[in-house]
């Protein structure tokens, strides 16, 4: 996610780099959203359901679309958090057609919301004037799109069944092979 946030501040626009201490405001507040984050979930679910749902919208929203996409037929979509064993889930979509082929793009789609992230923090000095305000709302932003970009543990393991492993480790195989054994 480091990563993310250095190629984010290297390809803001030149108008707006010229303010490193507004830039540096808005990672101080990332990290403060990190933080925050995480007291959320030590403080109970009402506190990370309202903090969070923004983020699990798009993070579910992403699951739905690729789904369509991939066919999967989506049975049902929940925002309102509840209880599964010892653990809270705060999102889910439900499909019937889940299979090898289809699991991994899936589970993986919110993944996506780094390209958004990308296409925000090029664009947003754009859209708007830099001020501080501006400048801490894009980290504001970058933050609830980075961190709930995330793949769930629930979708690591629909992308990790058998099948998709089989599947997409045969083709990652034959590539590689096919790249060394044709230089």
């Amino acid at each position: 996610m480091l990563a993310a946030i250095k190629q984010t501040i290297l390809s803001l626009p030149a108008h707006c780099q010229h303010h490193p201490l507004w830039h540096l405001c808005g990672l101080s507040l990332f990290l403060v959203l990190c933080v925050s984050n995480q007291q959320a979930k030590r403080s109970g679910i009402i506190l990370l359901a309202i903090w969070n749902l923004a983020g699990v919208m798009l993070h579910e929203l992403a699951h739905l679309l690729v789904g369509i996409l991939c066919r999967a037929q989506p049975t049902n979509i929940s925002l309102i958090p509840r209880r599964s064993g010892t653990r809270w889930q705060l999102g889910a979509v439900r499909f019937t057609r889940i299979n090898a082929v289809n699991a991994v793009p899936i589970a993986f789609a919110p993944l996506g919301l780094t390209v958004v992230a990308y296409l925000v923090a090029n664009s947003w000095f754009t859209w708007l004037h830099s001020t501080l305000t501006t400048t801490l709302a894009l980290y504001a932003v970058l933050f609830i799109l980075l961190y709930n970009a995330l793949p769930s543990p629930q979708d690591l393991r629909v992308a990790t069944n058998w099948g998709s492993l089989l599947l997409y480790g045969s083709a990652l195989a034959l590539l590689t092979a096919l790249f060394y054994y044709t230089r």
